[in-house]
C-alpha cells in the first residue's frame, strides 16, 4: 500500500512539473510575438539596415545635392532578406529641361528711372551695339544668344537746376541664351578682363580691373575701366587723376543684364552709382526671369 502510494505521488509530481515547463514555454512565446507585434513594419522607400557582412546602407545625400539631380530617375533596388526597397540615385550625366526663348523682352525687365542713384530719364530702347571690347577677345557667346535688347537712360541729380547737364548715362543689355551660355558668358567674361590689364588706344593707356561682384542675381561681376583724366577738351589733365567707366554684368538663370555706367563726356562715373544700378538690374531681371 506504501509503495502503491509512493508511485502515485512521483507520478503526479512529474506531471505538475511538466505543466510547469508548458506553461513556461507558452509565457515565453506570447512575449515574443508580442514583441514582434510591437515592432512597426518597414516603410516603403525608407532607408533600411544591410545584414552584418552584406555591406552598410548607402549614406544620404548631402543637402542641396538634389537640385543638381533634377530630372534623373531614381533606381530601385532590393535589400537582403526581402526587406524594403532602397532609392538609389542614378547614374550618368544629369538631364534638365530647356527654357523657352521669350520672343521679345519687355520694358519691366530693365531699369526703371526710379532706380537711378539721383534721377534719371525715361528710359529709351536703342539699336543693339558692340558690348566693351577686351583686347579683342571674344565672350560674348552670340551662338548661343537667343535675344538681346538695349536701353539707354539719362542719370541726373535730383531736382537738377533749369537747363543742367546731365550726370552721367546708364545702358543696358538684356540678353537670353541657350543652353549654358550665359555661364560661358560670365566665365568668358572675367578670363578676357584677367588677359587683358591694360590695352593701348591710340596714344591713350587703359586699364581693365575687375572689382568683385553687385551682389545680386546668380552671380555678378564688376568691371572698372579706367584711364587719365582728360579735360573738356579731350587732353589728359596732367594731374595723376583717373577717368572711370564702370561695366556689371549679372546673371539670373539664362540671362544676363549688362550695364554700362558713365559720366557726362569728361566726368568720372561714381563706382558706389554703378554697384546700385548694377544690383536694381539684377532685382528686374530676376523679377521678369
Amino acid at each position: 500500500m506504501r509503495n502503491i502510494n509512493h508511485r502515485t505521488a512521483v507520478r503526479a509530481a512529474a506531471g505538475v512539473a511538466g505543466f510547469a515547463v508548458l506553461a513556461a514555454a507558452a509565457t515565453l512565446g506570447a512575449r515574443v510575438v508580442l514583441a514582434d507585434d510591437a515592432a512597426p513594419p518597414p516603410v516603403a522607400g525608407s532607408p533600411v539596415a544591410f545584414n552584418a557582412g552584406l555591406g552598410s546602407a548607402p549614406a544620404p545625400e548631402k543637402a542641396g545635392e538634389a537640385k543638381h539631380k533634377k530630372g534623373a530617375r531614381p533606381v530601385v533596388v532590393t535589400a537582403p532578406g526581402g526587406q524594403a526597397p532602397v532609392p538609389k540615385p542614378a547614374a550618368g550625366p544629369v538631364t534638365t529641361t530647356a527654357t523657352r526663348i521669350p520672343s521679345s523682352i519687355p520694358p519691366r525687365a530693365f531699369l526703371q528711372a526710379s532706380d537711378a542713384p539721383g534721377a534719371g530719364s525715361t528710359p529709351e530702347r536703342r539699336d543693339s551695339g558692340e558690348l566693351p571690347d577686351f583686347c579683342g577677345l571674344n565672350y560674348q557667346q552670340t551662338g548661343r544668344l537667343g535675344i538681346r535688347a538695349t536701353q539707354f537712360m539719362y542719370l541726373t541729380e535730383k531736382n537738377p537746376p533749369e537747363n543742367s547737364t546731365p550726370a552721367g548715362t546708364a545702358i543696358e543689355d538684356i540678353m537670353v541664351f541657350r543652353g549654358d551660355g550665359a555661364d560661358r558668358f560670365m566665365d568668358r567674361l572675367r578670363e578676357a578682363v584677367r588677359a587683358c590689364p591694360t590695352e593701348t588706344r591710340g596714344s591713350v593707356t587703359v586699364t581693365n580691373v575687375l572689382r568683385g561682384g553687385v551682389g545680386a542675381g546668380d552671380e555678378s561681376v564688376l568691371i572698372d575701366r579706367n584711364q587719365p583724366a582728360f579735360g573738356g577738351d579731350g587732353e589728359p589733365t596732367g594731374d595723376g587723376s583717373l577717368h572711370h567707366r564702370y561695366f556689371s554684368a549679372v546673371r539670373v538663370g539664362d540671362a544676363v543684364a549688362f550695364v554700362v555706367t558713365s559720366g557726362w563726356e569728361n566726368l568720372s562715373a561714381d563706382r558706389g552709382d554703378a554697384v546700385h544700378l548694377g544690383r536694381r538690374s539684377g532685382y528686374r531681371l530676376d523679377a521678369w526671369r
